[in-house]
């Protein structure tokens, strides 16, 4: 007979085996994302950039706490130059995102899957600024126009505090009326 810590470790070793190729957010552990996914402690190093991370990523989102995470794909292409100005900030990619927010208690915003480079699912801006550069991953077609100006509206982005490889790592943020939840993030290239 298995006792229960047996069982946990045979689950998760199956689980993990039957992600292995599949592509809906429901399907990934987290093993399969990104073997060490933890939170990173230090801020973007000057000079990093996103730039050249044109692809398809696993991602995972763990809340506070650790107990809740959430899966998924981003795909991103380089930002065509006619929407790369962004006052301040210079959108490098926009994309597309499937991700399970809600596992984590995150906002699930709307246009998740539009790739209209004007008012893209996913977009990345980046900024210089005088504690370092900033690079983040905002999410849903409203928040990603700049055209509207919401005005305490719904948000989650992933604030990118390390890009290495194929792989990008940070902290979470998503919220609505005074109420936000954070936590950690990692993401892997799967596909160019």
């Amino acid at each position: 007979m298995m006792g229960p810590a047996r069982v946990g470790w045979l689950g998760a070793a199956v689980m993990a085996l039957a992600a292995c190729g599949s592509s809906t957010p429901e399907e990934f552990a987290t093993g399969e994302v990104i073997p060490d996914c933890g939170p990173v402690g230090s801020p973007l190093s000057v000079g990093e950039t996103m730039e050249y991370m044109a692809g398809r990523y696993r991602v995972v989102m763990v809340r506070d706490g650790g107990k809740e995470q959430a899966f998924g794909v981003v795909d991103m292409e380089r930002t065509p130059e006619a929407y790369r100005d962004w006052g301040p900030s210079t959108a490098t990619l926009t994309g597309s995102a499937q991700i399970d927010f809600e596992a984590v208690g995150a906002q699930t915003l709307s246009g998740l899957d539009s790739t209209d480079p004007a008012r893209p699912g996913a977009l990345v801006l980046e900024a210089p600024g005088s504690s370092g550069p900033s690079i983040v991953l905002r999410f849903g077609s409203d928040a990603n126009d700049p055209n509207i100006t919401p005005f305490d509206g719904a948000f989650t982005a992933l604030n990118i505090r390390v890009v290495e490889g194929d792989r990008f790592a940070g902290d979470w943020r998503s919220g609505v009326s005074g109420v936000i939840v954070e936590g950690y993030f990692c993401a892997q290239r799967i596909d160019r």
